[in-house]
């Protein structure tokens, strides 16, 4: 699936189901950092990353979460990283919000409305157009207000 398409799905099916966060799962490495396979080391992949993350997290129903499988360690460095840039993350490898129900147990796989991983056939050069499409997805699918983002050391996950 495209990434058009899969966004579009994901906020045509949170909205309509009248639920007012949209979840992001990002992966790290070869998504938004350039795989340097160096522990502590952190760069951009392109320009438009940082942008983008800047313009998604200023939106209150948008929930970064990293998604990736650096130790443990590793983490507070990575969200440190993030914060330094301005972008609110709300999780690492889990998701503070959704905690499950009857019908879902979110304890091994985390609840996400969309997936942006390279080995999910997102490549990083269609960082540039994300902003510009949420942005017209949010006028024709408009999100309620929501409360913020849990705070960054909150988001470590074990």
């Amino acid at each position: 699936m495209s990434t058009d398409r899969a966004l579009k799905a994901a906020y045509e099916k949170t909205f309509a189901r009248g639920w007012d966060k949209v979840y992001w799962a990002l992966d790290l490495h070869d998504t938004c950092f350039r795989a340097t396979y160096k522990p502590y080391v952190y760069e951009w992949i392109n320009d438009d990353v940082k942008s983008a993350l800047l313009r998604l997290a200023a939106h209150a129903e948008t929930h970064l979460i990293l998604w990736s499988s650096v130790a443990q360690e590793e983490k507070p460095h990575i969200l440190k990283f993030f914060e330094d840039a301005g972008i609110r993350i709300s999780g690492f490898n889990s998701n503070p919000y959704e905690k499950g129900n009857s019908t879902s147990h979110f304890n091994e796989k985390f609840y996400m409305s969309v997936i942006i991983d390279d080995k999910a056939g997102f490549h990083h050069s269609e960082w540039a157009k994300i902003p510009d499409l949420v942005d017209a997805l949010r006028v024709q699918y408009p999100p309620k207000v929501v409360e913020p983002a849990v705070p960054a050391e909150a988001a470590i996950s074990s």
